[in-house]
């Protein structure tokens, strides 16, 4: 495998709309195949003019490879002493390659140098029985060190992604202490 160098994307890279709809399209392929059950047909995790947005904000970071973008995630602050990471997601070609882990750390780095003490995520689950990729990938959060500490409703946090929904879904809020 190529390399991989993962950094914030400069905010002024938020008017590449090619880049924009790129990470869009990461981020949506991702999620139809790992949620595709519990959204309506046709519904999409991002847009393009979304992840704009997060560009411009400073919020997105990207895993390039010879210059091409395989993945990225959002890293924002959510209080003074928390940071959170989300809109994970890796190009097919590179899952399994350790760069979803790999910006994951990029991440917490970033949020331990800004003193944040805590670390966290979200992970979408049906509010009735379970969902094989929910139920591995909160496996695998908890094997790198992330606990459940409460669970939310998605309406009031997302309510455009609510509104998109298959069936009723909750987020449960996993932690990890920074050191």
């Amino acid at each position: 495998m190529q390399s991989i160098e993962i950094q914030m994307l400069p905010c002024n890279e938020s008017t590449n709309i090619v880049e924009m709809e790129h990470i869009a399209n990461i981020v949506n392929r991702v999620y139809a195949a790992s949620e595709g059950s519990l959204w309506i047909p046709g519904a999409f995790r991002t847009t393009a003019a979304e992840v704009a947005e997060l560009t411009n904000s400073g919020e997105i970071a990207v895993a390039q490879s010879m210059g091409q973008i395989v993945g990225c995630v959002r890293v924002r602050q959510v209080d003074k002493e928390t940071g959170e990471f989300g809109m994970l997601a890796v190009d097919d070609k590179y899952q399994g390659t350790g760069v979803g882990r790999e910006l994951i750390r990029f991440a917490e780095q970033k949020c331990q140098k800004e003193q944040f003490r805590k670390m966290q995520l979200e992970l979408l689950v049906p509010q009735e029985g379970s969902h094989p990729d929910k139920v591995i990938l909160g496996n695998w959060y908890s094997r790198i060190g992330y606990q459940p500490i409460h669970t939310e409703t998605i309406d009031a946090s997302f309510p455009r992604l609510a509104e998109m929904l298959a069936i009723p879904c909750n987020f449960i809020v996993f932690q990890k202490e920074l050191r």
